[in-house]
């Protein structure tokens, strides 16, 4: 009786999509970012002195998101220098998850800020204070400005880290424009509670942001399949190539927000092992075309052979 055919195939050295695409790429994006670090440390800086100088929690608040903004910067930043470095014997997927837990801790620290600024708006809105609204317009114009010119430089990354710092810089500067606004009426009407209820709309927004960015966070490191395909899906696509009988066993998971890898039990007629190359091949162009998985891990099966129990005996 055969012996059912398992051949065993691992891609080879795991890289780094900027080592695939080139060092070019990487210092690209790390030229943007660096510049993106140093506009919205301006404006956290320019909006917290702001805040306190026109008594306005909601210039405060975005001066919050700001911040947070800044440490996104800096963690998409340093996750990028620490991937990038090349996978060994001991860290065989490189170093990829640190981008996943640089997003997690940030999205928990800006639910944390979320919920103070919530509790510092409901404060004044039994007691609001007076706001200087034409100082309020100024800095928020700027910071308007300045987001936008900083969400230009990082916009179209796939990467969740700098997807992440890029939506927090969109909604920092749609946060601009609600304060413009508010500004306007603190202006012309001298109504002051209009400051806080613009502030629980920033936090709100604040919040939102966050609990995507954790739970994306979370689907990486629970290895949940990614959103866009899972097991059935993917054994149906196999088993369009030509020669493959049926695929069982299968398991997708996610490396970090753009690195997907895949393992299955592939079945085939008995065949030469020198088939399975053309296979493996096919195989590997499929997945990385249609679903954008980089790493395959294949076992090939014997669909015709009978299987063989194995018995066990004592020695003695």
């Amino acid at each position: 009786m055969a012996l059912p055919i398992e051949i065993f195939y691992h891609a080879p050295i795991f890289k780094t999509p900027y080592l695939n695409t080139g060092i070019d790429a990487m210092e690209d994006t790390s030229k943007n970012l660096k510049i993106a670090i140093v506009l919205t440390t301006f404006i956290f800086f320019l909006e917290f002195a702001g805040g306190i100088i026109s008594n306005s929690l909601a210039l405060l608040s975005d001066s919050a998101h700001v911040f947070m903004d800044v440490v996104a910067l800096f963690l998409a930043y340093g996750a990028i220098r620490i991937s990038a470095r090349p996978s060994n014997r001991n860290v065989t997927f490189g170093y990829h998850r640190f981008e996943i837990f640089a997003a997690l801790i940030n999205g928990l620290t800006i639910i944390g800020i979320a919920f103070f600024i919530f509790y510092e708006a409901y404060q004044r809105i039994h007691d609001p204070p007076a706001v200087k609204g034409t100082e309020v317009f100024i800095i928020a114009t700027i910071g308007l400005i300045v987001n936008t010119w900083a969400a230009l430089k990082l916009h179209g990354h796939e990467d969740l880290n700098i997807k992440g710092a890029y939506l927090h810089i969109i909604g920092d500067a749609l946060a601009s424009v609600a304060v413009i606004a508010g500004a306007v009426i603190i202006i012309f009407t001298g109504n002051n509670v209009v400051d806080p209820v613009l502030s629980i709309l920033i936090g709100a927004m604040l919040l939102y942001g966050a609990l995507k960015l954790v739970f994306g966070s979370a689907r990486i490191l629970l290895e949940f399949a990614p959103k866009h395909v899972d097991a059935d899906t993917l054994a149906a696509a196999m088993m369009e190539i030509e020669g493959i009988k049926g695929a069982h066993d299968i398991h997708i998971w996610s490396i970090c927000s753009n690195i997907h890898a895949m393992s299955a039990h592939v079945l085939v007629d008995r065949i030469h092992v020198a088939q399975t190359e053309i296979l493996i091949s096919k195989i590997s162009k499929l997945v990385k075309d249609r679903f954008r998985i980089l790493h395959t891990t294949l076992q090939f099966e014997c669909a015709e052979c009978e299987p063989v129990e194995i018995g066990h005996e004592d020695y003695h």
